[in-house]
């Protein structure tokens, strides 16, 4: 009879091996314009094809094993698990900030792989031990071992949330910096990170239901991360790269009521004589430079002076200016698309929403009414 060493979750798991090696040596080749972005995702491919090995060895007990892999599989799984969410998250900062580096206390993520590691070390915990298989445990390292497997689920869950937090905070900052931004990037990115937030939270449930009730759904786990193995991937070439980083967010220090009137008066000089919201994708770095002020001080009087971001503000000109030609009829011949791009919008959908935000009309009803008037 033949014996059946692989299951079909077995084959998930060789799979997403497979494909998360050949995802991270892949890294390297693509051309980004973020560089540390890269290596950070292969770093993320190869915990992933880490921890799917250190599974199959914990778990697979047809795979011929000798007593010193079965030692070392502790030492391999439970770092690599705790590693993904720190790696996430550093690269979810890495593609949305342009001044991103590694500094020394990225290196403190590394504690809590460290602190399981010496309770492995301390307890002599083994592969039969980590799985609860041994007869008359001892109490002690039964709840070690408990307390590795709880540490385990809760530890990425929180660093998951954390990437959702600096997603969320880059998502207002970006608006507050830039005329133009890629939303749909953005969106990808929230819905990546709230389901590598729903896949930990699913664990974690698959924990507390194996601990009342027994059931078996664990293998569930591996179906899920395979998923967001290929969306990962996927996001990391069609939408990252789209996405408008922005600088490390610093404090603003507090300006004077005439230094903001002295601010006010040349971003004005900006917008009216310049026009400078007429350049597509300035951001506020590029206009601040162009008028001779710091970016941080221009951000500021901005939202201290008209209570709005960059983006709404420069946006609001744009809109202005769209209305001149809408509603001139000597410029009837002129296409909407041409309109907005001579406002200097270079989206067609951003422009749009923006347009029926502070009119209520879209730009065509605008146009339709506004001409019908002046006839």
């Amino acid at each position: 009879m033949t014996t059946l060493y692989f299951n079909l979750n077995d084959v998930i798991l060789i799979l997403s091996i497979g494909l998360s090696i050949v995802l991270a040596l892949s890294q390297p080749l693509l051309t980004t314009k973020l560089p540390i972005s890269k290596y950070l995702l292969a770093a993320f491919f190869i915990s992933i094809a880490l921890a799917d090995i250190s599974i199959l060895l914990l778990w697979n007990d047809h795979l011929p094993k000798s007593d010193l892999v079965n030692v070392l599989t502790p030492y391999l799984y439970a770092p690599v698990i705790l590693l993904k969410g720190p790696i996430l998250v550093l690269y979810v900062t890495s593609i949305t900030h342009d001044d991103f580096r590694i500094t020394a206390k990225d290196w403190l993520h590394l504690l809590p792989s460290l602190l399981v590691v010496a309770v492995i070390a301390i307890f002599g915990i083994d592969n039969q031990l980590l799985r609860l298989d041994t007869f008359g445990i001892d109490s002690a390292v039964y709840r070690a071992v408990d307390f590795i497997w709880w540490f385990v689920k809760i530890t990425p869950f929180c660093y998951f949330i954390y990437a959702l937090y600096i997603v969320r905070r880059y998502h207002r900052t970006v608006f507050s910096h830039n005329s133009e931004v890629n939303e749909q990037a953005i969106v990808w990115l929230y819905l990546l990170t709230i389901a590598f937030i729903c896949s930990a939270a699913w664990s974690l449930m698959l924990s507390f239901l194996a601990v009342i009730y027994r059931l078996p759904l664990g293998i569930t786990d591996n179906y899920i991360n395979f998923i967001l193995l290929i969306a990962l991937f996927f996001y990391s070439v069609s939408h990252a790269q789209q996405l408008t980083t922005t600088k490390g967010s610093r404090k603003t220090q507090s300006q004077s009521n005439d230094n903001i009137d002295n601010l006010i008066g040349k971003i004005m000089s900006g917008i009216t004589e310049q026009k400078l919201y007429l350049k597509p994708n300035i951001n506020v770095e590029q206009f601040s430079e162009m008028i001779g002020l710091p970016y941080r001080d221009v951000s500021f009087a901005i939202n201290r002076a008209f209570d709005r971001n960059f983006f709404e503000f420069i946006n609001t000109y744009r809109v202005e200016e769209a209305k001149r030609y809408l509603g001139d009829k000597d410029h009837l011949h002129m296409s909407v698309m041409e309109i907005l791009l001579e406002s200097g919008f270079n989206s067609k959908s951003s422009f749009q929403r923006f347009f029926k935000r502070l009119t209520g009309e879209s730009p065509t009803e605008y146009r339709n009414r506004v001409i019908s008037q002046n006839q």
